[in-house]
């Protein structure tokens, strides 16, 4: 019997990647994610989708391909999505999350610039620009290059 499904919010398909995720909770010290879980094993089949631009097209066909998910046209004339395995529904509300972001806003998911961060994160600001997954990443590596450009021995004219 097929079950309707809505898509996943932006939020919580970040959450779940970086709560779930192997990488992301390696990267913070986290232990005890059951490696064998389901939302360890999605999470860590959806990071790679915002690690690279090269392939995220296909990765997210393929999501959808395996969920069979398909639109419907609800009573109420709302577009609305439809998966016959019940136990695909997490999937296929995450595949199409990505899969709406991606064909309005092509360049706006990724993974945290900080090196000490696998955390991903969906770009919502005006501009565009978002390169970490919070203001603790960002302010710790703007401060990591602030150190290093002190460290940097001054070069100017010699007298």
């Amino acid at each position: 019997m097929a079950i309707r499904i809505a898509i996943m919010p932006l939020h919580e398909l970040v959450e779940l990647v970086n709560e779930w995720g192997t990488l992301p909770r390696e990267f913070d010290g986290r232990s005890g994610a059951p490696a064998g879980h389901e939302l360890t094993r999605l999470a860590d089949e959806l990071h790679p989708i915002f690690a690279a631009d090269d392939g995220r097209a296909a990765r997210v066909t393929a999501l959808l391909r395996q969920t069979e998910v398909r639109p419907i046209l609800a009573d109420d004339l709302s577009q609305a999505w439809l998966v016959d395995d019940p136990r695909q529904a997490t999937r296929a509300a995450a595949a199409l999350a990505l899969r709406e972001q991606l064909a309005e806003h092509p360049g706006r998911i990724g993974v945290c610039a900080d090196r000490q961060c696998a955390d991903v994160y969906v770009d919502l600001s005006p501009a565009g620009r978002r390169r970490f997954c919070c203001l603790t990443c960002q302010n710790r590596a703007r401060a990591e290059a602030f150190r290093k450009r002190r460290a940097l021995p001054m070069s100017g004219p010699s007298e």
